[in-house]
């Protein structure tokens, strides 16, 4: 896969494949950043620090059966899978495929003003290592 357009991304919540209700998805790995700079050093110097990361998911909000709030709902306060494809073709090299558990810190019930688009947005942050697949 290339350049593409951000229309297919495939997103599981709780083993729950959740994809067509997704706005926006951004799920981003960070690292923190240590100072070593000592005395008589002439530049800044750092090393990488604990790895962290969060995914933020805007999602079309539906209380139906299996759907976005009677998936999230009961996750509150509990750590859960979430499962980040680029597209919907198979999981490849060049769609690799990113798995961490977050921990389901917010699940807003209603979020919207007159005339919008009913959504709801989450931010969870990673709780453990990522996990990457490329097959």
């Amino acid at each position: 896969m290339a350049v593409y357009m951000g229309n297919d991304a495939s997103v599981t919540i709780n083993s729950v494949d959740l994809s067509d209700h997704i706005a926006q998805i951004s799920f981003t790995e960070s690292a923190a950043e240590l100072d070593t700079t000592a005395m008589g050093d002439a530049n800044v110097t750092r090393i990488g620090g604990l790895k962290d990361g969060s995914a933020t998911i805007e999602f079309h909000s539906d209380f139906a059966s299996s759907e976005v709030y009677a998936t999230l709902n009961p996750l509150l306060g509990t750590t859960t899978t979430v499962l980040v494809v680029p597209t919907t073709d198979p999981v490849a090299a060049t769609n690799p495929s990113k798995s961490v558990s977050c921990l389901v810190t917010e699940v807003p019930f209603v979020d919207h003003a007159v005339g919008d688009l009913a959504t709801i947005s989450v931010t969870w942050p990673f709780s453990g290592v990522v996990t990457t697949a490329t097959s």
